[in-house]
């Protein structure tokens, strides 16, 4: 068994290796029942393929066959190329990140020594791992100096980021990740999976990543693979793809009624046309503002105060502009503030959240951009243009 500082045979220079199911099966039993029914597919090297589906599709199941804590019952899965039969079963463990949902620390073990069991049973030098692991907890957002730390002493979502940061202390480029924030309570997963997607964007990193929840899957994935009882795959696509084209009833059934409003996750706010505010300033002469209001091409009839940088103060009212000049305090507040990169399904929340009928857009600089509201949202879901957007936000790096 190789103990020293070598790349592992598996690895590529890439930075990612694909991994390919060739008719991947596992029975079980006397009566050879299927887990996994000749699962065939690719994972493109650097992306993120999701497998998901109800209890007993044996999604968890194949994602095993890839380090062969399953072993397969008949066909194979290739990693970069090389099948994983080449491999002694031990050693590609150790050259596969894993994360798990209980996290399976060593509670006696500290933050440090947990980060470096995988490069410390590949040979790595103290030095080099110790260097590893301050660098992976920066890399996750964490205080090196927690390093020293027990388990225990650490909150569950910090637990959580540690377990990634030990699945990717000896450089991966395949990683395993079986319901990694299925125990995380609902506010602390999504900030997890938002660290991870940023993480990823610049890691890149193969990853095959299990979950149960649908909505999950469409967030993480670059791809999804949808698997019914049986261990069939029903389904093999972009998140994009399922949403507009379900390929079976069962798909349709298991994505759910509510198609559209998921298709909001995989856009952002600037893949939409925003209308455009009149704008006023303080001291302006309220006649100009209401010959603003006038003109019929005006998209959206309420006049938006700006300061001197073009950033947002408020909505006039009609009794704001019954004064000689606009007022320095409008009568309506902001309301919801939106940025362009925000993912379309929080922006249409906002607005549903703070019943406002528009909402602000302001750019990277806090000056405004344009204006959002609900019918807006509406008629670019009815439209040709959002099939298109939805396309190529799903080629975009996750943020």
């Amino acid at each position: 068994m190789p103990t020293g500082e070598a790349a592992p045979d598996i690895q590529s220079q890439s930075g990612a290796s694909s991994v390919s199911y060739e008719g991947a099966t596992k029975r079980y039993g006397s009566s050879g029942a299927f887990a996994v029914d000749h699962l065939t597919l690719e994972v493109p090297a650097g992306e993120i393929c999701v497998l998901v589906g109800p209890s007993g599709c044996g999604k968890t199941t194949a994602m095993r066959m890839v380090n062969r804590t399953v072993e397969m019952t008949e066909g194979d899965v290739l990693v970069g190329g090389q099948s994983v039969h080449d491999r002694e079963p031990a050693q590609l463990r150790r050259e596969i990140g894993y994360v798990i949902q209980q996290i399976g620390l060593f509670p006696h073990r500290t933050i440090a020594e947990n980060i470096g069991a995988v490069p410390q049973l590949l040979g790595w030098k103290k030095d080099r791992t110790r260097a590893r692991t301050t660098e992976l907890l920066e890399l996750i957002g964490l205080d090196p100096e927690l390093g020293d730390r027990y388990p225990a002493q650490l909150s569950g979502g910090q637990q959580q980021r540690v377990g990634v940061a030990r699945a990717l202390a000896a450089d991966p480029l395949v990683m395993l990740m079986d319901e990694p924030f299925g125990a995380i309570d609902p506010i602390n997963r999504e900030r997890l999976q938002n660290q991870f997607l940023r993480l990823q964007a610049e890691i890149q990193k193969t990853v095959l990543f299990v979950t149960h929840d649908i909505d999950e899957a469409i967030k993480m994935g670059d791809r999804i693979a949808i698997l019914r009882e049986g261990g069939k795959v029903e389904q093999y696509a972009t998140p994009a793809e399922i949403l507009m084209a379900p390929a079976t009833e069962f798909v349709e059934d298991f994505v759910g009624a509510d198609r559209a409003l998921k298709r909001l996750a995989l856009m952002r706010v600037s893949d939409i046309d925003l209308w455009e505010a009149p704008l006023a300033h303080v001291g302006q002469a309220t006649a100009e503002v209401r010959a603003k209001l006038a003109d019929p091409d005006v998209e959206v009839p309420y006049p938006l105060l700006v300061d001197s940088e073009r950033r947002p103060l408020g909505w006039l009212s009609a009794r704001d502009l019954e004064a000689e000049t606009v007022p320095s305090a409008p009568d309506s507040p902001l309301g919801p503030l939106l940025d362009r990169d925000d993912v379309m399904r929080d922006a249409l929340a906002d607005l549903l959240q703070g019943e406002a009928q528009y909402a602000a857009v302001v750019d990277h600089a806090g000056r405004i951009d344009g204006v959002l509201s609900v019918e807006i949202i509406s008629e670019f879901l009815a439209s040709p243009q959002a099939k298109t957007e939805e396309h190529s936000a799903v080629e975009r790096p996750h943020g």
